[in-house]
């Protein structure tokens, strides 16, 4: 009977020195280790951080260039209808009605483009790209429509 509490006696110091054996880093280090795996995640944070905003400032800088772009595009419209205006009263001693409202509505459409591209909260939103998209389908559109009325404009009645 002896021999099992010194056999458990051996047991458990075998344990013990197992175990010590496997804990072959000190605290210390651990601790050092530990900081050390902080600050690379908290540099890799910042690192994060600075590329959401070159991101970001990106972003504004696309946005500004196709408000600037559009905008130019719009004004070019409003210039062409102008010109267009002028060269049928000069054809012509009188706008007919019908010219006079195609012209109109073209105008009116332009100006409504304009008015959007002026909406920086619809541009600036998170679904810029689907306003920049459907500007740009609608801005294609007035042009051809546009064009189409210059040479309808210019067969004499």
């Amino acid at each position: 009977m002896k021999i099992i509490p010194v056999l458990s006696k051996v047991l458990m110091g075998s344990a013990f020195v197992l175990s010590l054996s496997y804990c072959n880093k000190p605290i210390e280090e651990k601790l050092d280790d530990a900081e050390t795996k902080v600050q690379e995640e908290q540099s890799e944070v910042m690192e994060a951080k600075e590329d959401l905003q070159e991101v970001a400032v990106d972003s504004v800088n696309q946005v500004e260039d196709f408000l600037l772009v559009s905008k130019q595009r719009l004004e070019a419209n409003a210039n062409n209808l102008e010109e267009i205006k002028r060269e049928l009263k000069s054809d012509r001693a009188v706008l007919t009605p019908i010219l006079e409202q195609e012209l109109s509505v073209l105008d009116k459409r332009n100006k409504e483009l304009l008015t959007i591209a002026n909406d920086t909260s619809a541009i600036r939103s998170d679904t810029w790209e689907n306003v920049k998209i459907e500007l740009n389908k609608e801005m294609d559109a007035l042009e051809t429509a546009i064009a189409d009325f210059r040479e309808k404009g210019k067969k004499k009645p």
